[in-house]
C-alpha cells in the first residue's frame, strides 16, 4: 500500500532507518537529525510540486517498510520517474520493490496519464539494475559522471524507461 508521505510518518519510519544496506538513503541517513533533514527534503519537493514521496505500508498491519517517489516530472510531455526508493533492510528480497513498482506504474499511465516512466540507476547499484529489468524496463544508455554518490563521484547512471503501450496490454 501506498500513500504520500506526511510529517506524523517521521517516528513510525525511524525504526526501519539506519542501516548501511538501504543503498544511498542509508549511506546518508545515519541518525535522527539526518532523518530528520531527509524528512524536510521529502516534504519541500513535495509542496514545490518537485517530488512525491510515498511511504510504503504493509496493507495489512501498515507498518512502514520504505519509501519511493516520483520525480522529473513533465506533464506536457506525459513523462515522470520513479525512483528514491529504499526499504527497510528485513523487507528486500521479498518481492516488495517490484509490488511498490508495479502500483506506481499503474498509477502513472493509468490515472496521470503518462506515456513515458523513467528509472535512472546508478552502474554500480546491481540490485536496483535487475529489478527495473525485471518489471520490462529497456536499457536506453548511460550519462556519464552524472551523480556524486555516498562513495564518491559516479562513472555513470544507466537510464531506463518503459513506455505506456509496453505496460497497458
Amino acid at each position: 500500500m501506498l500513500r504520500l508521505l506526511s510529517e506524523e510518518d517521521i517516528d513510525a519510519i525511524e525504526t526501519i532507518s539506519y542501516s548501511d544496506e538501504l543503498g544511498e538513503f542509508g549511506k546518508r541517513v545515519k541518525d535522527r537529525s539526518g532523518l530528520e533533514d531527509y524528512f524536510e527534503f521529502c516534504l519541500n519537493a513535495k509542496e514545490n510540486k518537485d517530488l512525491y514521496p510515498f511511504i510504503i505500508l504493509r496493507k495489512s498491519d501498515k507498518e512502514p517498510l520504505g519509501i519511493s517517489m516520483l520525480g522529473n516530472i513533465s506533464f506536457p510531455n506525459k513523462r515522470i520517474e520513479i525512483g528514491w526508493t529504499w526499504l527497510g533492510k528485513q523487507y528486500q528480497g521479498t518481492g516488495i520493490n517490484l509490488q511498490c513498482k508495479k502500483l506506481l506504474l499503474d498509477y502513472c499511465f493509468e490515472d496521470l496519464k503518462m506515456r513515458r516512466i523513467e528509472f535512472k540507476v546508478d552502474i554500480k547499484n546491481i540490485k536496483s539494475q535487475k529489478a527495473v529489468e525485471k518489471l520490462g524496463g529497456a536499457k536506453e544508455g548511460m550519462l556519464r559522471n552524472y551523480n556524486i554518490q555516498s562513495y564518491g563521484e559516479s562513472e555513470g547512471t544507466y537510464v531506463y524507461s518503459i513506455l505506456r503501450e509496453e505496460w497497458i496490454k
